[in-house]
């Protein structure tokens, strides 16, 4: 799943197809050599998501968040999850979300619970001064058991949310994941290019030899 964060500008008022809301947006070119970015924001009608689609003027300017995917003819759609406007600006205090990247620490037991099970596993990066910092992402259920299980190393890039819980007085952050990706690792040398289109082809060591370094 891409999930795309946008700034757009409203071109074109909402239209109703198959209990859907559908409005046209376009996001800003960086450059003189771009063209503005066609974005279709789609949602369920009843979904409060849909009723604020709705009420969008032509030259209103948002912030939509949501899973989001190119169509044939260069056009983004996207299912917003968030909208935010100037009259619903409060709405950006839902956005809660992280996305970390690292090496996976030392394998760490799946604990179970009355209903679920959840492991509780460093990630492990090095920052601009070559200092490994830790950060600990908790998984729950059928993601549990993968990250209790992979190897210490494994290039990882996890996505969800944080917490704070808090106990004796003291406050403890929470990195509850809801998606995550492994990468192979490998010892091969990082290549020049990842990619050749000349060739069309992608070198075989370019995901494996990623630099998660922030």
């Amino acid at each position: 799943m891409n999930v795309f964060i946008l700034g757009l500008k409203v071109t074109d008022t909402a239209q109703h197809s198959d209990g859907k809301c559908n409005v046209i947006a376009e996001a800003l070119p960086s450059s003189e050599r771009r063209v503005s970015t066609r974005v279709q924001l789609i949602q369920k009608v009843d979904h409060y998501v849909g009723k604020l689609l709705d009420q969008l003027e032509e030259g209103e300017e948002i912030l939509a968040i949501g899973p989001t995917r190119a169509t044939p003819d260069g056009i983004l759609q996207m299912q917003p999850m968030l909208v935010v406007t100037r009259d619903n600006f409060t709405d950006i205090l839902a956005v809660n979300a992280f996305m970390a990247c690292g090496g996976l620490g030392p394998k760490a037991e799946e604990v179970e619970l009355t209903d679920t099970t959840v492991t509780n596993r460093s990630l492990a990066w090095q920052d601009e001064g070559k200092e490994t910092q830790w950060f600990k992402l908790s998984c729950w259920g059928d993601l549990s058991k993968q990250l209790s299980e992979l190897a210490p190393g494994t290039p990882t890039i996890a996505v969800g949310s944080v917490s704070t819980s808090e106990k004796d007085e003291k406050n403890y952050l929470n990195y509850k994941v809801d998606k995550i990706l492994y990468l192979p690792k490998m010892s091969k040398q990082a290549p020049k290019k990842a990619a050749d289109p000349e060739k069309g082809r992608v070198a075989p060591a370019a995901i494996g030899s990623v630099d998660f370094s922030l």
